[in-house]
């Protein structure tokens, strides 16, 4: 039976409240949402809040250096802006206070830096933007004394179950 939208808000309330989730709500510019939507076409994401992460995750860590390169003009040359739309990102604990920072080098507030981020990484084009909107990628090894363990541990399961393994003569 399927759940009842009460019952999925309490889900996802629970699931938000576990991950330290907040929601932050932002004003921007007219053309900052298509702009972030041109960017999310060129790194094929289809989730506003994974474009936005990202972008967060990877100025935070390439530190204000980097911020200063791409977006200073942008925040100072539009505090004050008389139309605004609005722009919603459910934030996880880190990515929060990795906004907060970069926020802080500036001293900007929410909506201003991801209007700056957005505008400045879209103006380096297609290809630099996709340094900005790339997960990161984690390298997965197997030492061989594990992939050893592992295939012991298998070949026991196997003669303790052989299901389909067995054949059958014909």
């Amino acid at each position: 039976m399927a759940m009842t939208q009460k019952e999925r808000d309490v889900r996802r309330h629970t699931k938000a409240a576990k991950h330290q989730e907040e929601d932050l709500r932002m004003k921007v510019r007219p053309g900052t949402k298509q702009a972030l939507a041109e960017l999310m076409q060129w790194a094929e994401i289809t989730e506003q809040g994974e474009a936005l992460t990202l972008m967060i995750h990877h100025i935070e860590a390439l530190g204000h250096h980097a911020l200063f390169r791409i977006a200073r003009h942008e925040i100072e040359a539009h505090r004050n802006v008389a139309r605004t739309e609005s722009l919603r990102l459910s934030a996880r604990k880190r990515t929060g206070q990795h906004l907060r920072a970069i926020c802080g080098w500036v001293d900007a507030i929410h909506g201003q830096m991801i209007e700056a981020l957005v505008h400045g990484i879209h103006a380096l084009g297609q290809l630099q933007a996709a340094k900005f909107l790339t997960p990161p990628r984690h390298e997965i090894s197997i030492s061989p004394r594990l992939a050893l363990a592992f295939d012991r541990k298998s070949m026991l399961m196997i003669q303790q179950d052989p299901g389909d393994e067995i054949l059958m003569p014909c």
